[in-house]
């Protein structure tokens, strides 16, 4: 598929930065170090994006970071924005807000110690940031952050909080506020379908993402692609689980045949949209949208039960 590149908008391009096997491997209650499928499949993402001139923000899980270090500073130099995926990729849910803050405190230190570069974004994993966490947002900026990108907006719309699709300002009912960078969804049948990101681009035909993508620009709005670091090799995801777990490295390696359904599309899949669209890390986007004014504010928890954008 050949699609030309337009000079319009600029999206945003994203990568959670994980290693399959050592974060399944967790799941099943075994600690195992990030494997090498974390600095390879990183790499080769990285120099993907240079052939296309794009740059992008990697959401580093803490863990990863403190086993591959290298690479999450390679991160850096080669002119990417870094950000958290929290410490050891847990669902928002799981996490008392004692322990959330602790989480988010620990990663981001973890980063900016590798670096020395300031971290300024945050991404929970599996989006799993919900109406009843204020306080998820209240740590973030504590420590420090500037954006969160931890939204799914079809879950908030299903939960009655009809939030935007595009960039806005939270604002906390103390008066903080953070930028929100959600991710858009959408029903397509009875599934919850992320257009340009994930198990998506990997099996609905490449037209999907692009035309999603050119209906922005149309509309002059912010798309985002959301893709993981093991995605876009399109490797497989088992080769690195260990041996001698037994019944739990037979379901690991059993588990990593769904994920693996559609990896051989994705490199071009990514490309196609690489080349036909203009993409920036999210802090460069979010920061020329403030100095827009294109950032619409949200108060939450809002008293009056009004969330819409104003």
């Amino acid at each position: 598929m050949s699609l030309s590149k337009t000079p319009q908008t600029q999206h945003v391009l994203t990568v959670d930065a994980e290693d399959w096997p050592a974060l399944m491997c967790s799941y099943l209650g075994h600690a195992m170090p990030a494997s090498a499928q974390f600095p390879e499949t990183l790499r080769r993402v990285m120099d993907l994006f240079d052939a296309h001139d794009a740059k992008a923000t990697f959401f580093v899980v803490g863990t990863h970071a403190k086993d591959w270090p290298e690479v999450v500073r390679e991160i850096v130099d080669r002119g990417h924005e870094l950000a958290s995926h929290g410490w050891a990729h847990r669902k928002t849910d799981r996490l008392s807000p004692e322990t959330f803050r602790e989480d988010v405190r620990r990663s981001v230190g973890t980063l900016e110690d590798l670096t020395g570069v300031k971290v300024r974004g945050y991404r929970t994993p599996f989006f799993s940031l919900l109406p009843d966490h204020p306080w998820a947002l209240e740590a973030q900026i504590e420590a420090g952050l500037e954006y969160d990108s931890s939204i799914a907006t079809l879950l908030w719309q299903r939960a009655g909080t009809p939030i935007s699709d595009q960039p806005f300002l939270f604002e906390l009912a103390g008066g903080a506020s953070i930028a929100e960078l959600p991710i858009p969804a959408c029903k397509w049948g009875p599934l919850t379908v992320r257009l340009i990101g994930g198990r998506c681009m990997r099996v609905l035909p490449r037209s999907v993402a692009a035309g999603h993508v050119r209906r922005c620009e149309e509309a002059d709005l912010v798309g985002m692609m959301y893709l993981h670091s093991y995605e876009v090799p399109g490797l497989r995801l088992a080769r690195h689980v260990p041996r001698g777990l037994g019944r739990k490295g037979a379901m690991l390696r059993a588990s990593a045949l769904p994920f693996e359904v559609g990896l051989g599309r994705m490199h071009r899949a990514t490309a196609d949209l690489l080349s036909a669209f203009r993409w920036a890390p999210a802090c460069e986007v979010i920061t020329r949208l403030r100095e827009q004014g294109r950032l619409a504010t949200v108060r939450w928890p809002d008293p009056s039960a009004s969330q819409e954008p104003r």
